[in-house]
């Protein structure tokens, strides 16, 4: 019979976790196990978790980690103490339907895949839907061709976890990465979807919260595409032309950089891998360069952003130019409207 766990990071998640705990009991399949990592809580957080287990009709371990590991290494901590067959991921605000479970088990018996991952709905902090069912609304549907998926959607094999038994642990990943979250659902994604392996479920399955407090890093992101707001003359300019600019392209310079190391590291554990491994190898390859690229892009532009001289200032713009900066994202570049914007930087920045 096969066997699915749970698992979850948590980190002062009191508000809400005990509704998303409550959606585990509700399962239409109950889950083998329910692994809990707790990152140094200071509130409530472990208690309520604790007074859960003591109810609950599968077996809840809970893991309080000694020093703060970060939510990437967190994530994948979790996932290798769980035994299942199937592992499911959770963050601690959100709310699962009942039938997950089981839909993804039958999808598991349908499909080779190593990931799958479901459609959900999007709620603001009281539970009210925000009207927004991702990926497959209008206007998030280019995430979908892009295999871009929320990590609380995601249900992995164990095999995965084995694929990467070197590279996906929160050992390497803390060695490579440092502080830097790498995000535990795009690195899974990231080989998945290199070897083939990526089934979406386009049945709504769970809500997804979003709200100013979340711990979760894409939440702001997100809350942008939900709620627009108006700019007065000065937020337009700290936008077009924030001060602190420089640095965030010398902090992308090195997330990039990080990536492409991790991304190295998977493509020598594929190395030990049979099957498909050298069409995944090379897929890997060609994102490591345009990672590559990107950071190299990055640094440049670091420079521009700091450079005090319009001579220097229109060298290092010809100079990125010449390196292809200007080309769309997926091609190592940062768009055309980068362009305009550094154009304009040159003059008054």
């Amino acid at each position: 019979m096969t066997k699915i766990s749970i698992a979850m990071a948590t980190y002062n998640g009191e508000m809400f976790i005990r509704q998303q705990l409550d959606s585990f009991s509700r399962q239409t399949l109950l889950p083998s196990e329910l692994i809990v990592c707790d990152d140094g809580s200071t509130d409530a957080t472990v208690s309520i978790v604790s007074d859960f287990s003591r109810s609950a009709l599968f077996p809840v371990k809970i893991f309080n980690n000694p020093a703060r590991l970060g939510y990437t290494a967190n994530f994948l901590q979790a996932a290798r103490m769980c035994e299942g067959d199937l592992i499911a991921f959770s963050d601690q605000d959100d709310e699962w339907f009942p039938q997950k479970l089981d839909r993804v088990l039958r999808a598991r018996t349908e499909s080779d895949a190593l990931l799958f991952a479901h459609a959900e709905e999007w709620v603001d902090e009281s539970g009210k839907s925000l009207g927004i069912v991702f990926p497959t609304d209008r206007r998030y549907r280019k995430y979908l061709r892009a295999n871009d998926f929320n990590g609380h959607t995601i249900v992995i094999r164990r095999s995965l976890l084995e694929i990467t038994s070197h590279s996906l642990t929160p050992n390497n990943c803390k060695t490579v990465a440092g502080d830097i979250e790498l995000n535990y659902d795009v690195l899974l994604l990231e080989v998945a979807t290199a070897m083939n392996k990526v089934l979406f479920i386009p049945d709504v399955l769970g809500r997804w919260r979003l709200y100013s407090e979340s711990n979760h890093p894409g939440t702001k992101l997100w809350t942008k595409h939900v709620k627009s707001s108006s700019r007065s003359k000065t937020s337009f300019a700290d936008w077009l032309l924030p001060p602190d600019l420089a640095q965030r392209y010398a902090e992308a310079g090195s997330t990039c950089r990080k990536h492409a190391a991790i991304r190295s590291c998977i493509v020598r554990d594929l190395a030990a891998v049979q099957g498909d491994t050298p069409v995944a190898t090379t897929r890997l390859l060609a994102s490591i360069d345009r990672l590559t690229k990107l950071a190299n892009v990055m640094e440049l532009r670091a420079r521009f952003y700091s450079a005090q001289s319009l001579k220097v200032r229109l060298r290092l713009m010809l100079a990125g130019a010449a390196m292809g900066q200007y080309k769309k994202e997926a091609q190592g570049g940062v768009g055309i409207r980068n362009a305009l914007r550094d154009l304009v930087a040159c003059f008054i920045y």
